[in-house]
């Protein structure tokens, strides 16, 4: 898949998918699923997104965090077959332009579309002033097809990304992947930690999140682990570890089963299936080994009776 990170661009017959694309969830993969089946008719296949959330220049929120960071989000474009993603840097200069300054010289003269792709709630330009409406006339104008996608509904409710991080918030792990479509994750470097696994015989595996990735509340969660495309399942506690630490930085820790690897300094992705209980302070490091046992053996009777 071909990355573009800057406004210095130039195709030709493409098909283009607009939106900001936070959670690439079962909504926006119909969008997906267009453009791709635009490829038929000689056209690439092409996401227009943003190097960073729009909020984040107009309203100064730089920590806003998200269901998926952006290599998070590439990577998962490239599983789809996606042609090009295009990262167009959001900036206030960019937001001023006018719905039709964006079609002639930013869809059109650059990303050189022949088909546009768009939700029914899709606005662009300036102060949000363009829309659906304004697409189609400009559709007419300038002669590019326009396909609009319907909202897609689950439980009668529209699938978005604010529904899918109100899961996330309070832990509904299965909820958030209904509308995702595949399970939430975390891709991320392995670290050192502090071995205090090995010392009691449940040695684990130790992420940072990204500052700019939304994390699910402190807890225990079951696990699929993938290393090195190898699939492996595993218990996951996402928290400071206040039994051991005072002034932790919030991590991400897995015991993967049946794994004895050497992996340190690899990206995996740690996928959150199901939470199974806050995270909590023992007494001692002992009270800790006894909980993280039973923590283990629960998440196998779980990936037994529900993971496939």
């Amino acid at each position: 898949m071909k990355y573009i990170k800057s406004e210095d661009f130039h195709l030709e017959n493409t098909a283009v998918a607009l939106g900001k694309f936070e959670g690439i969830h079962r909504g926006h993969q119909l969008l997906l699923d267009e453009i791709i089946k635009q490829k038929k008719n000689g056209l690439q296949s092409v996401v227009f997104t943003f190097d960073m959330p729009p909020r984040s220049v107009l309203k100064g929120e730089r920590d806003y965090q998200q269901i998926y960071t952006k290599e998070e989000r590439h990577q998962l474009l490239e599983r789809q077959n996606i042609d090009i993603l295009i990262e167009h840097p959001f900036t206030r200069e960019f937001a001023s332009l006018e719905p039709e300054e964006f079609v002639r010289h930013v869809l059109l003269e650059k990303a050189g579309a022949k088909a546009v792709v768009v939700g029914t709630d899709f606005r662009f330009g300036r102060k949000r002033s363009g829309d659906i409406n304004v697409l189609k006339e400009l559709s007419e104008t300038f002669g590019f097809k326009l396909i609009v996608i319907d909202k897609l509904k689950v439980d009668q409710e529209d699938v978005s990304s604010t529904r899918i991080r109100n899961f996330l918030e309070h832990g509904q792990m299965e909820e958030a992947e209904r509308l995702l479509g595949r399970p939430y994750s975390i891709v991320g470097t392995v670290v050192h930690g502090k071995a205090l696994g090995r010392t009691i015989q449940i040695p684990t595996v130790n992420q940072v999140a990204d500052h700019t990735k939304l994390i699910p509340p402190n807890g225990v969660y079951v696990s699929k682990v993938h290393v090195d495309g190898e699939t492996f399942y595993g218990i996951t506690n996402i928290g400071v570890k206040p039994t051991v630490e005072d002034h932790a930085i919030k991590g991400i820790e897995t015991n993967i089963f049946n794994f004895d690897q050497d992996i340190y300094g690899k990206i995996i992705e740690v996928e959150l299936l199901h939470y199974h209980r806050p995270e909590m302070r023992f007494a001692s490091v002992n009270e800790l080994r006894a909980c993280m046992t039973d923590d283990i053996s629960y998440a196998k009777d779980y990936i037994r009776q529900y993971a496939v």
